[in-house]
């Protein structure tokens, strides 16, 4: 009888590959492991089954959840293949602790009993230090946490400080430490989704809005959009059990330097690695930054340009060279466009999103020239709010390319929902207001497309229009920014359905930034998903470093 185990795993980390590889060798069990760039297929033979169930059952134990892992499925088959896979001589990648370390170090009668140093093939950093048992060391940090000390940590990945959430918050930029996914629950607006993504073995961190219970526990923190993890060494995790013990079940941590009062300083880390950030919807994860966990990609040192090479770089890693590829590029930073590419007709700029003014008062001039219910837009927006329009009419940009998330921002300063003149602060108050929104529906925003020398761009003065209108109506900033956000997502998913009739494209590839936004993304995958198939980059952040893993290759085909 032949089990066949099915991953649908799209790391090449080989995590999965190692642990899988590691419980056949454990079992004596004949077996195989064929592997793809897209799944791992375990093949396990043996004349009892009730031995094949009961490697299943163990395996199941031991074989931790990972952001990377879309689907399982077992089924039983008629033979083992003839092909096996081979598994290559790599460096072991810094990760956090696997199920089979962490009952070692759990485990009382263990050698490894509160032993932090304790890894193994697949798990942990290669962090030098003495092997033992460290328990009451834990429980004298946690004690000084628990008494309102502020504690300097080296954890295997670098240096942190931890204390109890109070008003010290509120100076630092801080996340927070959980002890288990129940915590986060209980203090969050977490989905299940998000749930399962926290406790995956790369622990990342994830964005949350907190709820009325975190505001009574911590009165004194005025944040309520913040970032959330699980311990992701043994040196956070071993904290955070003693912590519980205590009563504590969470505590911020940060890398601003704070006056702290007692030091644990156990792991000698050979470098610093940042945690990566996800964000999550019903469909899929993607990664926002960060590098902990996370394989080395070989990058171009050629200057890129920042649209094509996150385009391309989603291209590399799903293997779309052959396919006809419309690519939505939506950063916070650089040139933000819809791009189509095919072998036939190479690059084309569909539509970009770029736009050019000066100042506030530059755009409120353009506006009263368009026509006659731009001036009264106008004349009702000064007579309402005179003090705003005198403010406001002052501001000067010194950004000389627009795009969408600048926009936001501009649209946050004409709306008073900012008091700063910068466009990037401004813009983070629009999308924190529309990641607070817990309604299901905002006003409707009016994004157009224009003409300029035969050229498609979008129409920035009608999305700030719309903004006022709702702004004259009253409407609340909360709902009206989710209007603004929501609205661009209905705007492009109308955008890349209509390049499908026209240019009949195989897929449809996203990236940028603008991705970190909670509501951005679900409503996109959600939408876009129902008529296209819809790919983001698997291992690589979608703003960053795979800008230069694409690289400018598409411009030389």
């Amino acid at each position: 009888m032949v089990l066949e185990l099915l991953f649908e795993y799209s790391s090449s980390s080989l995590v999965y590959d190692k642990l899988l590889l590691r419980k056949l060798e454990e079992s004596k069990l004949e077996g195989r492991l064929v592997k793809t760039d897209k799944d791992i297929k375990l093949y396990v033979e043996a004349d009892d089954s009730d031995e094949l169930e009961l490697f299943a059952n163990e395996l199941s134990l031991e074989l931790p959840h990972s952001i990377f892992l879309r689907n399982t499925e077992v089924k039983v088959v008629d033979a083992l293949p003839d092909n096996d896979f081979i598994l290559p001589q790599s460096k072991k990648l810094a990760m956090s602790f696997c199920p089979s370390c962490l009952s070692k170090v759990l485990d009382e009668s263990s050698q490894d009993y509160y032993n932090p140093f304790c890894e193994c093939e697949v798990c942990g950093y290669e962090a030098e230090g003495k092997r033992g048992n460290y328990h009451s060391l834990f429980e004298q940090i946690a004690n000084a946490i628990s008494r309102d000390s502020v504690v300097k940590v080296n954890t295997f990945y670098g240096e942190y400080y931890l204390g109890k959430l109070n008003e010290k918050c509120n100076d630092i930029s801080f996340d927070i430490l959980s002890y288990d996914l129940a915590t986060i629950s209980k203090y969050t607006n977490v989905t299940t989704p998000e749930t399962v993504a926290l406790g995956a073995i790369e622990k990342p961190l994830i964005s949350l809005k907190t709820n009325l219970k975190f505001k009574m526990d911590f009165e004194g923190v005025k944040e309520e959009l913040l970032r959330f993890k699980l311990a992701d060494d043994f040196i956070l995790h071993l904290t955070m059990i003693e912590l519980h013990k205590l009563g504590v079940d969470c505590v911020f941590i940060t890398k601003d330097e704070m006056k702290y009062e007692t030091a644990l300083l156990l792991a000698d880390f050979k470098e610093t690695m940042e945690p990566i950030e996800c964000v999550v919807s019903a469909k899929n994860i993607v990664i926002l930054r960060g590098t902990k966990g996370l394989p080395i990609f070989e990058l171009t040192n050629e200057a890129v340009i920042p649209y094509i090479g996150t385009f391309n770089s989603v291209i590399k890693e799903h293997n779309f060279s052959d396919k006809t590829v419309v690519g939505l590029n939506i950063s916070k930073d650089s040139h933000n466009n819809i791009l189509v590419y095919g072998k036939k007709f190479g690059l084309i700029e569909y539509l970009s999103f770029k736009s050019e003014y000066s100042s506030v008062a530059e755009i409120f001039k353009a506006i009263a020239e368009t026509n006659e219910s731009g001036i009264k837009l106008l004349t009702n927006y000064k007579s309402k709010f005179p003090e705003l329009y005198e403010k406001v009419s002052l501001i000067i940009f010194d950004e000389k390319e627009l795009n969408i998330y600048k926009l936001w921002g501009i649209i946050s300063i004409v709306l008073g929902y900012s008091n700063s003149n910068d466009i990037y602060e401004a813009a983070d108050i629009l999308e924190n207001n529309a990641k607070s929104f817990v309604g299901t529906k905002g006003p409707r925003i009016d994004y157009k497309l224009q003409n300029i020398k035969s050229k498609v761009y979008l129409d920035p003065l009608m999305v700030i229009r719309t903004a006022m209108t709702f702004k004259l109506a009253g409407v609340d900033s909360l709902c009206l920014s989710y209007g603004v956000v929501e609205s661009f997502v209905e705007f492009l998913s109308g955008q890349l359905d209509e390049i499908k009739q026209n240019m009949n494209n195989d897929v449809v590839v996203a990236s940028g930034s603008l991705l970190g936004n909670k509501h951005l993304f679900s409503k996109l995958d959600k939408e876009v998903s129902i008529n296209h198939e819809l790919y983001f980059n698997k291992e690589l952040p979608v703003d960053g470093i795979n800008i230069r893993y694409g690289g400018n290759e598409l411009l030389h085909n």
